[in-house]
């Protein structure tokens, strides 16, 4: 199972430990996503997190649509099948992305139609552990 992991806030303010952590998701600007692997060290990391970034379990077809949107290989765009087979092998195996030769940080326009508050946790904004996450990649993408 994957997890999809999307900062948010910017760098004002932010603590050194959480800047770390932020810094090994490989999450340095505003609006990038990754994809990290559900364990228990992850689950540490994001809850130091938390109020900076929207994390979620993502599916097979929302990392096919990472992929394609915004996944690069070589410095070039995935075609659909591509993206489809990776996704594919992605979810189902323990190999990181760059395993693969594709970029592991995705970076993300801003949501269409806006994010609401983004200070509020999930019910009222979309920081935080997030069971929408897929419709807001989907909007960001």
């Amino acid at each position: 199972m994957r997890i999809a992991v999307i900062r948010l806030k910017g760098s004002f303010s932010i603590g050194p430990d959480i800047k770390k952590t932020l810094t090994s998701f490989k999450l340095d600007r505003l609006y990038s996503c990754t994809l990290v692997v559900d364990n228990e060290s992850t689950r540490g990391m994001l809850q130091t997190v938390k109020d900076f970034v929207a994390y979620g379990p993502v599916e097979n077809d929302t990392i096919s649509l990472l992929l394609l949107k915004r996944g690069k290989k070589g410095g070039k765009k995935l075609s659909q099948a591509e993206a489809d087979k990776l996704a594919i092998e992605i979810s189902s195996s323990g190999k990181k992305l760059s395993d693969h030769g594709v970029s592991p940080v995705f970076f993300l326009s801003p949501p269409q139609g806006g994010f609401g508050s983004r200070k509020t946790h999930v019910p009222f904004g979309p920081v935080g552990k997030n069971p929408q996450i897929a419709e807001l990649i989907s909007r960001m993408a």
